[in-house]
């Protein structure tokens, strides 16, 4: 709707100092673009420049970059000018959807992020609430970062880099902010700003920003807030701490925001409404927080015990491409715990409805429900699939999140060239070829497992690294986003093994290099041995915090009567210990996972601790009698 003018607001106050603002230097949007002359700087034509409309499909984005070059041109932002910019750039949004994306991604490319938070934070500087000339392109500056941010990934992932995070979790935490909510004006300022964050929080190799700037503390502060009267805060923090949240403060979140019960609520309101909307969000937007928080394997039945699935059928029985997709994917997602799976089998009406939607014209439809079939009917268990005819082929299988496409295909073109033959799903279209993939893995000498935070996410790429992991097929873990730290399934896969540091922390070569060596080492691919290595070390890191050499490991000797041990065993042993209530954590340990864990303890002891007290939650007396006890096996 645009702007309210401060003479308007219900609150006339700057709620940076307190103060009432300067109604002599206030302007309105007329004021500041009356004068044709204001309009001109140098042989800039504003009036010209600023009209976006009716712009042919070539002209779009090259009338975005002209816009963001003004804008960097101006040297005072209180001005009409500046308003006039922002609110075209603004304008776009709404008159050509179809360019959204690549908008954003100009917008980003441009340097858009740089020149609003300049903006913003010289404004802010002199009270954004003290006159409409700095209120306006305040506003702008908001509204234009907020649209933008959630079709641009790549402009979300700017503002991050350009002190956004730090900026906007500041004026959600601004006292004069929280105290004033009930102002349209402060209102939207803390609203933009919170969306602003949940659009980063989407996107990867930012988290650290929010880590360092305690945004998880002052989004959780509006995700537990008993008052609903500004309730859209409390969906939008829960949403954005779905994202930022790492698995190791997974609890706290669920226990102390009843997140997951939330977003199934809203989640069946939006379904209800006339609209489908439940304060402004779609149930798109809320199966996305809800689809982050299923990753994680403690939430999986507390999601299902929450009635979640009802509403996923009634998703699916719909006609929104987009909500089946959300559905169909999330259900995938949950059905790799065998007890949700279970339920969700025996679900009246989901077996059959996820069947019928094999044939959807909607090809990430088709993907997610092939996806969830496939675990839903057990073909992702090695001992229910029939062995494959064909003899092992030597191939390298490469396990990816299509994310990290670039250095994942770059990568895929150096093994070629080295004559190694290469099985990768080049179109990730998952679902519609896991047999494919399933075979692929049985017959590969050795899997690339491609780490980082979308990998961990998705389903499609659980399934390869958990189906790999149960062919017992030598796999390499490769590092493909900087400052990752696999938890959660990833990194129980992982365990205390060795990667190759792909991210571009290093030059690609180092890493390259290294990973020719390992591969020509396995002695399985025939076609390494006649070619030069460059002798050049890689780059090696530990998947625990510890750093180890590259050089191979000696197995540690253990005695064959841990080995001998069955999960009854472990139970009663533990016991003997008087760590009986240990006992459910160690429901599936026998004694071969006993024994990979005791090597784990001897080669990454860092990393062994903190498995036992982070995912066997176990307490400093606890871990010491356990790991005494481990010692005397």
């Amino acid at each position: 709707d645009g702007p309210l003018s401060l003479h308007e607001s219900t609150i006339m106050m700057n709620s940076d100092s307190g103060q009432s603002p300067d109604k002599s230097r206030s302007q309105s949007t007329e004021d500041t673009s009356q004068n044709p002359t204001e309009q001109m700087n140098g042989q800039i034509n504003y009036d010209e420049l600023c009209n976006v409309k009716n712009l042919k499909n070539d002209e779009v984005l090259s009338r975005v970059s002209e816009l963001v070059q003004a804008l960097r041109g101006l040297d005072e932002y209180d001005r009409g000018e500046t308003m006039k910019i922002l609110k075209s750039i603004g304008d776009t949004y709404w008159s050509y959807r179809a360019f959204w994306v690549k908008i954003g991604d100009t917008l980003a490319d441009e340097g858009f992020a740089e020149i609003t938070m300049k903006i913003l934070k010289t404004l802010n500087g002199k009270g954004i609430f003290k006159n409409d000339s700095i209120w306006f392109p305040v506003y702008y500056c908001f509204n234009t970062l907020w649209n933008y941010s959630d079709a641009s990934l790549k402009l979300a992932k700017s503002i991050a880099e350009n002190d956004g995070v730090r900026f906007f979790t500041i004026n959600c935490d601004h006292a004069p902010y929280i105290k004033n909510l009930h102002s349209k004006n402060v209102y939207y300022v803390v609203k933009a700003s919170m969306s602003i964050l949940h659009n980063i929080s989407r996107t990867t190799d930012i988290h650290h920003y929010f880590k360092d700037n305690g945004t998880t503390e002052v989004m959780l502060k509006f995700a537990t807030s008993k008052d609903l009267t500004y309730e859209m805060l409390k969906v939008m923090s829960l949403l954005t701490l779905a994202h930022i949240v790492e698995e190791e403060d997974n609890d706290k979140l669920i226990d102390e925001t009843g997140a997951i019960d939330c977003c199934v609520r809203y989640i069946l309101k939006a379904l209800s409404s006339e609209k489908r909307r439940h304060l402004g969000f779609t149930p798109h937007e809320l199966m996305d927080g809800m689809s982050k928080l299923a990753v994680n394997d403690k939430n999986k039945k507390k999601i299902v015990d929450a009635g979640a699935l009802p509403v996923f059928l009634t998703m699916l029985k719909g006609s929104h491409k987009e909500e089946q997709a959300n559905a169909a994917r999330a259900i995938w997602t949950l059905s790799f715990d065998k007890e949700v799976c279970q339920q969700i089998v025996e679900f009246p009406e989901m077996m059959e409805t996820l069947e019928s939607l094999k044939t959807s014209q909607d090809k990430e439809v088709v993907k997610n429900v092939n996806g969830a079939l496939f675990v839903l009917k057990g073909e992702n268990d090695v001992s229910k699939r029939p062995k494959s005819a064909k003899k092992n082929k030597g191939h390298v299988f490469i396990s990816y999140s299509w994310n990290e496409k670039e250095v994942i295909m770059k990568l895929r073109e150096r093994l070629k060239k080295e004559g190694v033959e290469v099985w990768i799903d080049v179109e990730r279209m998952g679902g519609s070829t896991l047999s494919a993939m399933a075979e692929a893995v049985e017959n590969a000498a050795v899997v690339l497992i491609c780490m980082s935070e979308k990998y961990k996410q998705s389903p499609n790429c659980r399934l390869e690294a958990e189906y790999t992991f149960q062919m017992r097929k030598e796999y390499i873990p490769l590092m493909v986003q900087k400052r990752y730290r696999p938890d959660g399934w990833l990194g129980m896969i992982l365990g205390a093994k060795l990667y190759f540091d792909f991210s571009g922390k290093y030059p690609f070569e180092k890493p390259w290099n290294g990973l020719m060596k390992e591969l020509k080492g396995m002695g399985r691919l025939s076609v390494l041995e006649n070619n030069a290595l460059d002798k050049t070390d890689a780059p090696v890191a530990s998947s625990s915090p510890a750093m180890f050499s590259s050089q191979p490991r000696r197995q540690s000797s253990v005695s064959s009567k841990l080995y001998q041990m069955n999960t009854e065993d472990v139970s009663n042993w533990l016991c003997s210990l008087k760590l009986d209530g240990c006992v459910p954590s160690f429901a599936q340990f026998d004694g071969k996972l006993l024994a990979q864990l005791k090597s784990m303890k001897n080669e990454a002891a860092e990393f062994y601790y903190h498995c036992l007290e982070k995912n066997l939650n176990m307490n400093l007396v606890e871990i010491l009698t356990f790991t005494e006890g481990l010692e005397k096996l």
